[in-house]
C-alpha cells in the first residue's frame, strides 16, 4: 500500500488494522456504486473475538502518478482515488453522525473479485471523524446491543465496477506514466480534495465547494486574494459579480 503524496504522516498510519468485511451479500449487478458497509445487523454477543488482519505496509510511491485513480491504487493519505468518479458518497453518509463534520480519508484498498464480472474492480475506503470525542463515543455505542439506526464515526464504503465500464479501458494498465482515464470525474471540494464540490465560489465560480464552511476556510486561507486575481484576469468578471449569489448551488463569501 503507497502513502499520498501530500506530506501526511506515515507514522501515524502504521498501527492501523481493518476488519474483514463479508461479501455474502453481495448481490450480481453490472455496476455497484458506493455502499456504506455497516455490520451492526451481526448480534455480536455469539460472535468469536477473532484476531486482527493486517492488510498491508505502507511505502512511499515511486512516482506521483501511480496514485491515480485508473491505476486502481492501494493508498493512505492524501486525496481518495475514487474507484467511480462520478457516483460519488453524498448527503450525510459522507458526515460524522456524532458531530455531523465532514468525514477525512484515512485509506483504501484495491480488492476486486476477477471471479465475478460485477466485482472486476473493487475497492474499499475507510474513512474517520479526526475528533476523538466521536470515536469514543462511537466505540461506547459498539459496546452495548447495537440499536436499529447505528450512528458512526467511522465508515467504510465499497465501490465496485465491471470490466467494461464508461471510465477505464477493458485492458490492464501500462503503468509507465502513459495511462490516462477514459473521461474526467466531478469536481472535488477545492479544500479537502475529497468530497463531490456540488458548491461553487459565487465570485469565480471556479472554486468548488462540498460545504459551506469549507469555503469559508478556503476563502479565509487564501482563496480571496487567488479569487480576486481570478476576476481581474477574467474579461467576464464583471457579469460574474453582478450575477453572484443567484443560483441555488453557490455559496455567499
Amino acid at each position: 500500500m503507497e502513502s499520498g503524496a501530500n506530506g501526511d504522516s506515515i507514522e501515524k498510519l502504521q498501527g492501523l488494522q481493518i476488519t474483514p468485511l463479508d461479501d455474502d451479500d453481495e448481490e450480481e449487478r453490472e455496476m455497484v456504486a458506493y455502499e456504506y458497509e455497516d455490520d451492526d445487523e451481526d448480534d455480536g454477543e455469539d460472535e468469536e473475538e477473532q484476531e486482527p488482519v493486517t492488510l498491508g505496509f505502507l511505502e512511499k510511491p515511486k512516482n506521483r502518478w501511480s496514485l491515480l485513480r485508473h491505476l486502481f491504487p492501494s493508498k493512505a493519505g492524501g486525496p481518495p482515488a475514487w474507484l467511480d468518479p462520478i457516483n460519488l458518497p453524498t448527503g450525510r453518509s459522507c458526515l460524522c453522525d456524532m458531530c455531523g463534520e465532514p468525514l477525512q480519508f484515512v485509506l483504501q484498498v484495491y480488492a476486486p473479485i476477477i471471479e465475478k464480472e460485477s466485482t472486476f474492480h473493487r475497492t474499499l475506503f475507510l474513512f474517520m471523524c479526526p475528533s476523538m470525542a466521536c470515536l469514543r463515543r462511537d466505540q461506547h455505542e459498539q459496546w452495548k446491543r447495537p440499536p436499529e439506526k447505528a450512528s458512526r464515526s467511522v465508515k467504510v464504503f465499497r465501490c465496485q465496477l465491471p470490466r467494461s465500464n464508461p471510465y477505464y479501458s477493458s485492458e490492464p494498465p501500462k503503468c509507465n506514466g502513459t495511462d490516462k482515464p477514459s473521461g474526467p470525474g466531478v469536481s472535488l471540494c477545492n479544500w479537502c480534495g475529497t468530497w463531490k464540490g456540488d458548491k461553487v465560489c459565487s465570485s469565480c465560480r471556479r472554486a468548488h465547494y462540498c460545504q459551506q464552511k469549507h469555503q469559508v476556510t478556503h476563502w479565509r486561507s487564501g482563496h480571496k486574494v487567488e479569487c480576486q486575481k481570478l476576476n481581474l484576469s477574467s474579461p467576464s468578471s464583471d457579469s460574474n459579480l453582478a450575477d453572484a449569489g443567484t443560483t441555488s448551488d453557490d455559496t455567499v463569501h
